[in-house]
């Protein structure tokens, strides 16, 4: 039967858990519902208790009641995540939801996250309209805003629990009676993947791309660049469903660096590095940092920047000749001593659609040092940097960026 895990805080939300049991059970998937409350005796009877996850650890429910808050919603969170591992490996778990304020929403997604694509993962949370990104990370965890508190029963709060059940019964009977179809597609070792990554202003060259690589027989998955984007692709790079990588926007990098929204974070990189895979980089983006909207910029980033409304809510700013040598740095450290073949396609008449003569964007003092950067630093390698003179949407240029990913791909 398909089986709903849901995990929850019985110290303060045992009522309401309860109910969104029973609504989930009414919907016609099992629920079980894990206790990883913390402060207290719980208000209703979890299936398992938090002394049930304590079982053959270091910690016991008086130790963790003992800790400080923040310690212990971390032992919490240890403790349920490898509980319900176990429950995955049986085959007793088709979707994992949780409810949550703060230390709630923290517990339940560390256990999402850690559980594999695909597997329904619903978060209702008093924190759903914030940001999440610490929450969700590169995982597929559905938010669902709980609207008022996780607090009662009340004409708002059922209607939006029974949904929340709703959603997580439906999805589980899904994963239960479909997801092996899905599973045995990925696995399939006849098809061959090239993952992308992409942005609005780099759209129409990774489009060319894509799909040439699609006439030459590829199946292309495309990853928007937003930091979450380029972690996603490396994890699956790392499963072995990506077979080759055509990364034509890197401004994740520069985010990290400098300190834009879009930071996928100090390990860009090492996948493509660590597991052989045909790899080839077009420093799309690279000019680019996602900032929030102007109303809202860091005071650091308000005078002697080039800043573009890119939208009502999102600032971007022009990467600096410094910020290029910095990330024309971090590629190097991270690809000088890649597994496998790799090559860096350089597009010298821009690096995105506003990056180009007359567009505000347009800064060649900032790409050269980029260019010239690759190039020193991957002297002596089996790295090859190609200086090409077309811009990015240039007609062919990311078509010849797909025939080198071909290339490599074959050998």
């Amino acid at each position: 039967m398909a089986t709903v895990v849901f995990i929850a805080t019985y110290d303060t939300k045992g009522v309401e858990s309860d109910y969104i049991k029973k609504r989930v059970e009414a919907y016609g998937a099992k629920c079980v519902t894990l206790d990883v409350g913390v402060g207290g005796v719980p208000t209703a009877v979890p299936d398992v208790s938090l002394a049930d996850l304590c079982a053959g650890s270091e910690y016991t429910v008086d130790i963790i009641h003992a800790m400080p808050r923040g310690d212990a919603v971390g032992a919490a969170s240890d403790l349920v995540e490898k509980y319900v591992q176990k429950l995955f490996a049986a085959g007793e778990c088709h979707a994992v939801i949780g409810i949550g304020g703060a230390g709630g929403t923290q517990i339940c997604t560390q256990t999402m996250r850690s559980m594999p694509v695909g597997l329904p993962k619903l978060m209702m949370s008093t924190l759903a309209a914030g940001n999440m990104r610490w929450y969700v990370g590169d995982s597929d965890i559905s938010m669902f805003p709980s609207i008022t508190d996780v607090a009662g029963i009340n004409c708002i709060t059922q209607m939006v629990f029974d949904r929340f059940a709703a959603e997580a019964a439906a999805a589980a009977l899904w994963y239960e009676s479909r997801w092996a179809e899905h599973d045995t597609r990925m696995k399939d070792p006849s098809v061959k993947r090239i993952g992308q990554t992409m942005y609005g202003t780099t759209t129409k060259g990774v489009t060319r791309a894509r799909e040439e690589l699609e006439r030459r027989g590829y199946e292309t998955l495309v990853f928007h660049a937003s930091g979450a984007g380029g972690r996603a692709m490396e994890n699956l790079v790392r499963r072995g469903v990506i077979h080759g990588v055509l990364d034509m926007t890197i401004a994740e990098i520069g985010a990290h660096l400098v300190g834009g929204l879009h930071d996928a974070g100090p390990n860009r990189l090492d996948a493509i590095r660590d597991c052989g895979i045909p790899y080839v980089m077009v420093p799309g983006g690279a000019d680019t940092i996602v900032l929030p909207p102007m109303s809202d910029l860091p005071d650091k980033f308000r005078h002697g920047r080039i800043l573009n409304k890119h939208n009502p809510t999102m600032t971007t700013m022009r990467t600096n000749v410094e910020e290029n040598k910095q990330i024309g740095e971090f590629i190097v450290r991270k690809l000088r001593d890649a597994k496998g073949p790799v090559k860096i396609l350089f597009p010298k008449g821009g690096l995105s659609s506003i990056d180009k003569p007359g567009l505000i964007f347009y800064l060649p003092e900032a790409s050269e040092m980029l260019l010239q950067t690759l190039k020193e630093g991957f002297r002596g390698t089996n790295v090859e940097v190609i200086e090409d003179d077309r811009h990015l949407y240039d007609e062919g240029f990311g078509e010849d960026a797909a025939a080198m990913m071909d290339r490599l791909m074959k050998g």
